[in-house]
């Protein structure tokens, strides 16, 4: 029966990593040759990272499996409002942020006491910045959202790395983190016109539309298979990768 259900999980990750590379591969073809944007497409792919990560929980039983797919709710949410139905982005921030904020337990549950620096540091930076943004722009709660998901992100992006020396999985976590910040850094560019008055010329500005989501799909399948039984801080075991699911 082992033998059985852990070849259930390898056919399962083959499928997932399959699909989502067509996906992947259909909607940047569309997006470079078709005046639409390939919207629901690329939806699917959220909505697919969602769904391996909810089938790992019956895989794994474990609490990080969970933790993921809670994230990984926040995340399609946010998509829904802001890429789907392009309304109420203020309400999709509030949920990336949440999926941030899930991301970030999820690196420290298991060292809770040592999570009390990071927040420190991160409502210090958020201040900064918000600062910063205010002498340039009028302030207003979306910009306010954003500073705080982006000192997020880029928190937990760079403690995730701290954490790489443990296991591969804290390694795919670290990646798709990092890729997603080059996803936001690049949305960020694409607005600034708009926030700040900072222009830039259109062949560059499409080329940033374009990366968006070149940084976006991978970051959010690498996530999706970051799940690791025990958590992140798990100490790594001979026999944890048997019991790895890859997603």
């Amino acid at each position: 029966m082992k033998r059985m259900a852990f070849s259930a999980k390898n056919i399962l990750f083959l499928a997932y990593i399959a699909a989502e590379a067509a996906i992947y591969i259909t909607f940047n073809i569309l997006s470079a040759v078709l005046p639409n944007d390939p919207i629901y497409l690329k939806y699917t792919g959220v909505l697919l990272c969602l769904a391996a990560a909810a089938v790992s929980i019956y895989f794994f039983r474990d609490t990080d499996a969970v933790i993921l797919t809670c994230a990984l709710v926040y995340t399609a949410i946010s998509d829904l409002f802001i890429l789907v139905m392009d309304t109420h982005y203020d309400v999709g921030m509030v949920t990336f942020i949440m999926a941030q904020i899930t991301y970030l337990y999820r690196l420290y549950k298991d060292r809770i006491k040592k999570i009390w620096l990071t927040v420190a540091v991160r409502i210090a930076l958020t201040a900064v910045i918000m600062g910063i943004v205010g002498g340039l722009a009028t302030i207003n709660l979306l910009i306010v959202e954003v500073c705080i998901y982006i000192v997020m992100l880029a928190g937990n992006c760079v403690d995730a790395f701290l954490l790489c020396r443990r296991s591969r999985q804290n390694l795919l976590f670290a990646l798709g983190l990092l890729l997603f910040l080059c996803c936001d850094i690049c949305v960020g560019l694409d607005n600034a016109g708009s926030v700040i008055g900072l222009n830039f010329p259109s062949a560059f500005i499409n080329v940033i539309q374009y990366l968006i989501w070149v940084f976006y799909m991978p970051s959010q399948v690498l996530i999706a298979c970051s799940v690791r039984k025990g958590g992140l801080c798990a100490v790594e075991r001979g026999g944890d990768k048997a019991d790895e699911l890859q997603g």
